[in-house]
């Protein structure tokens, strides 16, 4: 005859699994914007809950393991309504290809979004026009802060 309290485990572990079935989250599909000259934003939207977006990303080679990967960075705060990585020194060419896997800390919980790739292609570069301007000082914006000016003859 089996006690009550040698039931409570049994039962535990059904509450668990069931109640963890139903806090599935789905991580929001990544933005991947190129950058010119150089650089990348890999970015998802900004959700009430989420607390961290990771990002883990290697170029023109797949990762072969969670641990496989050029860059690494968990970003904890949202801008302009967006969970960002900045990447500003890779040089990206038409063709090249961005293997990635993003995570997003939602509710406390970490949900990934594992085998993802971007392929380069062309008009994917974000420009800063200085050709139309007539001269003097223009100044980078980013964050509403001027960070860079740079002469226009």
């Amino acid at each position: 005859m089996t006690s009550p309290t040698s039931k409570l485990p049994v039962y535990l572990l059904l509450v668990a699994i069931s109640v963890g079935g139903s806090l599935c989250y789905d991580v929001p599909k990544a933005t991947v914007k190129v950058n010119s000259p150089k650089g990348f934003e890999v970015s998802i939207p900004n959700e009430p809950g989420i607390s961290l977006f990771a990002f883990h990303g290697k170029v023109n080679e797949e990762m072969d393991d969670l641990s496989d990967q050029t860059w690494a960075a968990d970003i904890v705060s949202s801008r302009n309504g967006r969970w960002t990585y900045r990447n500003r020194n890779q040089l990206l060419q038409p063709g090249d290809v961005l293997y990635y896997w993003t995570t997003a800390r939602y509710h406390g919980v970490d949900y990934h979004n594992y085998n993802q790739k971007y392929v380069v292609g062309q008009g994917d570069s974000q420009r800063i026009d200085v050709n139309g301007s007539k001269g003097g000082h223009q100044p980078i914006v980013a964050n509403g802060h001027n960070t860079i000016n740079i002469f226009v003859q």
